[in-house]
């Protein structure tokens, strides 16, 4: 199955992505940043500080290079975007990288615990869900962020203990139905202990065959919402 994000410029891709986003509940005020790492020169496009995702277009997306400076583009990066450029300069395999304040992450956030996984819509995402107790708040230096980027290891999405949430993908339709599917883990689990009951985790071997295709889901994911948000803006690509 081809990609259809494709068709749209990585621009256009990541305005979607953030429009998409916000619309389902990542609208923590102004906060949030995301990476997409669209060609190997150690820069990135970034999402600019001091918009709502949901007014987010094409033309705001900035290009900085892995310790935050802008390159192309007007505004100003999120300064702890530098975290992102370690991120990406230790884990080639990441394209996409998220971070943000959603509702259900962060509950599990303040916790400091990471949520069971109790159900098949939560597994759909895939990728590997660690508590990350290391992140320090607001990353400003490059040794800072080289070493919390190191402490992300292998994982594909973090609770990070009294923030918010990380999630890193390979396309921005995997970093959308990952990013989903984690924050509705969040929120089933939550539920589920405001119940008072305690249930027993999906097993590996069913998680792992519910998120066997989460890339072409991711896909559909995508092209299915953008649909959603184009109708409502189609300036947006501008």
């Amino acid at each position: 199955m081809s990609d259809p994000a494709v068709k749209f410029s990585p621009r256009q891709q990541l305005a979607l992505l953030v429009r998409i986003l916000g619309s389902q509940g990542y609208d923590d005020k102004l906060a949030g940043h995301v990476s997409i790492r669209d060609r190997d020169d150690e820069t990135l496009l970034v999402t600019p500080v001091g918009l709502f995702w949901e007014e987010v277009r094409a033309s705001h997306i900035l290009r900085v290079d892995y310790a935050g400076q802008v390159l192309q583009g007007e505004g100003r990066a999120n300064p702890t975007i530098v975290f992102h450029g370690e991120l990406h300069r230790a884990r080639p395999d990441i394209r996409v990288a998220l971070h943000n304040h959603p509702p259900y992450g962060t509950i599990w956030a303040a916790a400091g615990e990471l949520p069971p996984l109790l159900d098949q819509s939560g597994a759909n995402g895939g990728g590997k869900a660690v508590l990350y107790t290391e992140y320090e708040g607001a990353v400003l230096t490059p040794a800072v962020a080289a070493r919390l980027a190191a402490a992300y290891g292998s994982a594909d999405m973090a609770i990070l203990a009294q923030h918010g949430t990380l999630v890193t993908a390979t396309t921005v339709g995997e970093v959308l139905v990952r990013a989903l599917s984690f924050e509705w883990r969040c929120r089933k689990a939550y539920e589920v202990a405001c119940m008072g009951k305690q249930r027993e985790e999906l097993d590996s071997e069913t998680a792992e065959a519910l998120s066997r295709y989460a890339l072409e889901y991711g896909e559909m994911l995508f092209e299915a919402y953008a649909r959603r948000e184009l109708a409502r803006d189609p300036s947006l690509l501008d």
